[in-house]
């Protein structure tokens, strides 16, 4: 019985020391990721101003470049929360090392178990927030690169369009590049 009791305790001490490293892996990987969401908002950013700066682009193209824009900006605040340094807990306190030196095996057992599951509970606030903000930030960019996108490929067909427009107004048969050779051929030398 004493025997059984050991063993559920070591084995109850590993499982818990699995949930505090999965714990911390994640919050470490969320930190990383958002990283790398960071620099793909920056991609992204100079195409939207580019389209804003674009003088050829219709008003309302300019006005809707905004929304991603601000989209944007919103993710980049949730992605810096993600990175905001917040310190976690990982089990067993160094201090207490030399009161617990003196106590029975399966005491210390049920001293890490006890430790491990507190902190655990304090962690798990910290990682659902965190989790939260990186899942809110990649939702955003998502949203505003579909945005962006969408603009783009508008402003693309919009731009074609006035071009193909402008080339037909010339008008009298002649293509653009005929009557650019024909103006050339007018100047005198």
């Amino acid at each position: 019985m004493e025997r059984d009791i050991k063993q559920n305790l070591e084995f109850l001490v590993g499982k818990s020391r699995d949930l505090i490293k999965d714990q911390i892996n994640s919050y470490e990987n969320s930190t990383s990721k958002s990283g790398i969401m960071i620099s793909v908002s920056a991609l992204f950013t100079p195409i939207a101003i580019s389209i804003i700066s674009n003088t050829d682009s219709p008003f309302l193209i300019k006005f809707l470049i905004l929304i991603p824009i601000v989209l944007m900006a919103i993710a980049l605040y949730y992605f810096f929360l993600v990175l905001k340094p917040e310190g976690l807990d990982h089990g067993m306190n160094f201090n207490k090392f030399e009161d617990l030196a003196i106590k029975e095996y399966n005491d210390l057992l049920l001293y890490e178990i006890g430790a491990n599951k507190d902190s655990f509970n304090d962690n798990d606030s910290i990682v659902a927030k965190q989790t939260n903000n990186y899942k809110n930030g990649t939702r955003l960019i998502f949203y505003s690169s579909i945005i962006l996108f969408t603009l783009v490929t508008i402003n693309m067909f919009l731009d074609n369009k006035a071009k193909t427009n402008t080339e037909i107004k010339i008008g009298n048969n002649d293509s653009l590049i005929l009557k650019l050779f024909k103006l050339l051929k007018s100047i005198p030398k």
